[in-house]
C-alpha cells in the first residue's frame, strides 16, 4: 500500500512527461477554480471582515492598519525564493504545501480568543500567526505566479485571465452578500464571536479544497533551471536590467502609495461611517458584478492594444477613486461609497492583471521566476513601509480636521488624498514601454 501511495504521489507531483493538450485544458479549468477558492479566502480573512473581527477584540485603528500591511512585509521572501524555485525541476509540491500553510493558518486566528483571554496576548498571537502566514505567501508567490502563467494559453491569454477573474469575482460577490447578512444578524443578537467563528472555520475548509485543486493542476517541467548562479547574482540581475528597472520603480512607487491608505478604507467604512456589513456586502456584490463585466472588456482590450495601455488606463481610474474617497462623509456615503468601491474593484483587477503580464513579458525567457520574485518583493516591501507610514500619519493627523465651505476632511481622508497625488505622479513620470 505504501508503494502504491508513493507511486500516486510521484505521479501527481513529480511527473516527467510533457503535458498533453487535454492536460493543459483540464489544468486551466482547475486553475480557474483555484482562483475562486483563493478569492474566497482573501474575502473572508482581509478587509471588512478582518477589521470587524479585530475591532471586536478591541484592536486600535493603528494596530489594524499594521496588520493590513503585514502581507506586504511577507513579500520580502519573494526576493530569495526564486533561488530555490529556479533550481527545482518539479516545484508543484512545494508550492501546494506553502499555499496550504498560508491559507489554513490565517483561518486559525479564530481560535485565539477561545484560548487566550487577555486582549494584549490575543493581539500579539494574531500578529505572529498573520506574519507567519504571509511569509509563507510571500515565499510561494513567484513560483505560483510562474506556474500559473505557464499553464495559461499564449493566444488569448487576456481573455482567459479575464474569465478566471470573473469566476472568482462571482463567487466572492455571492459569499460577501451571504456572510455580510449573517454577520449583521449575529451582531444584532449579540453573538458577534459566533459569526466570526463560522467565517474562519469556512476558511479552514476552503483551504483544504484549494490544496486539492492545486494538486490536480499539471506542471510543465521547469527546463530553465539555474545551477551556477549565486544568490547575489540572481537578485542583482533584474536590478541591473536598465529597462526592467523602470518596471520595478513604477510598481514600488505604486504599491507604496496604495498601501499608504488602503487598509483605512474598511476601517473608515466600519468605524467612522458606521456602515452595516449588509450595505458593505451589497456594495461588494455590485463591485464584483461591474468587475466581471469590465475585466472581460479589459482583457479583450489588452489583447487588442497592449498591457502597458491597460496598466495606465486602469491606473488613472484607481487614482481618481482614491481622490474621491477623500471627500466621502457620513452625509454622502450611501451615494459615493458604491461609486468609488465599484470603480476600484473593476480597475484593480485590470491593473493587477496588467502588472503581472508586464513583468512576465518584459522579463527574459530564462529566469522569469527571479524577475517576478525580485520585482514583487521590492514593490510589496515598499508597500509595507507605505502602510506603516500611513498608520503613523493617521496618528499624527488624528486631531487635524479641514473645514472649508462644503468640504469636511479628517485624518483618514487626508491619507486617501495623499495616495491619489502619488499615484498620479507615478503615472505621469515613469515610462515602461520598450
Amino acid at each position: 500500500m505504501f508503494t502504491k501511495l508513493k507511486r500516486m504521489l510521484h505521479q501527481i507531483y513529480y511527473n516527467n512527461n510533457e503535458l498533453t493538450e487535454q492536460e493543459y485544458k483540464r489544468g486551466q479549468k482547475k486553475l480557474i477554480l483555484s482562483g475562486l477558492t483563493a478569492g474566497m479566502i482573501s474575502l473572508l480573512t482581509t478587509g471588512t471582515f478582518l477589521v470587524g473581527y479585530l475591532s471586536y477584540l478591541g484592536a486600535s485603528e493603528r494596530y489594524i492598519a499594521i496588520i493590513g500591511a503585514i502581507p506586504q512585509l511577507g513579500c520580502i521572501l519573494q526576493m530569495f525564493s526564486p533561488y530555490i524555485f529556479e533550481r527545482l525541476k518539479h516545484r508543484k509540491l512545494l508550492i501546494c504545501i506553502c499555499c496550504f500553510l498560508f491559507r489554513f493558518s490565517v483561518g486559525t486566528i479564530i481560535f485565539v480568543p477561545y484560548v487566550l483571554h487577555k486582549k494584549a496576548s490575543q493581539l500579539i498571537v494574531i500578529m505572529i500567526i498573520y506574519s507567519f502566514a504571509y511569509l509563507a505567501a510571500g515565499f510561494v508567490t513567484p513560483g505560483l505566479s510562474s506556474w500559473n502563467m505557464s499553464m495559461t494559453p499564449v493566444r488569448g491569454r487576456g481573455k482567459f485571465l479575464a474569465i478566471k477573474d470573473i469566476t472568482s469575482m462571482l463567487g466572492v460577490a455571492a459569499a460577501s452578500l451571504i456572510i455580510g447578512r449573517m454577520l449583521d444578524y449575529y451582531k444584532i443578537n449579540n453573538k458577534y464571536l459566533t459569526g466570526f467563528t463560522i467565517i474562519f472555520l469556512l476558511v479552514l475548509v476552503i483551504s483544504i479544497l484549494d490544496f486539492i485543486l492545486l494538486s490536480g493542476i499539471g506542471e510543465p517541467v521547469n527546463i530553465q533551471q539555474m545551477h551556477n548562479t549565486s544568490l547575489l547574482e540572481m537578485i542583482s540581475k533584474p536590478l541591473k536590467d536598465l529597462h526592467f528597472r523602470k518596471v520595478i520603480l513604477f510598481l514600488s512607487i505604486w504599491y507604496f502609495a496604495v498601501h499608504f491608505s488602503i487598509s483605512f478604507i474598511p476601517i473608515y467604512m466600519v468605524n467612522s461611517l458606521k456602515l452595516s456589513y449588509s450595505f458593505i456586502s451589497v456594495v461588494g456584490v455590485l463591485g464584483n458584478i461591474f468587475g466581471m463585466i469590465s475585466i472581460y472588456l479589459w482583457g479583450s482590450l489588452a489583447d487588442k492594444t497592449s498591457w502597458n495601455f491597460l496598466l495606465k488606463a486602469s491606473g488613472v481610474i484607481i487614482a481618481f477613486c482614491y481622490m474621491g474617497w477623500a471627500f466621502v462623509t457620513a452625509n454622502n456615503a450611501f451615494v459615493l461609497v458604491p461609486v468609488f468601491q465599484i470603480l476600484l474593484t473593476g480597475s484593480n483587477g485590470a491593473f493587477n492583471m496588467a502588472a503581472v503580464n508586464i513583468q512576465y513579458i518584459h522579463g527574459p525567457e530564462s529566469g522569469k521566476t527571479t524577475y517576478l520574485g525580485v520585482t514583487q518583493s521590492i514593490a510589496y516591501v515598499t508597500g509595507f513601509f507605505g502602510g506603516i507610514l500611513g498608520a503613523a500619519a493617521s496618528q499624527l493627523l488624528k486631531n487635524l480636521r479641514i473645514e472649508w465651505k462644503v468640504i469636511s476632511m479628517g485624518s483618514i481622508q487626508m491619507l486617501f488624498l495623499i495616495t491619489s497625488l502619488i499615484l498620479f505622479a507615478a503615472l505621469g513620470s515613469i515610462k515602461i514601454k520598450k
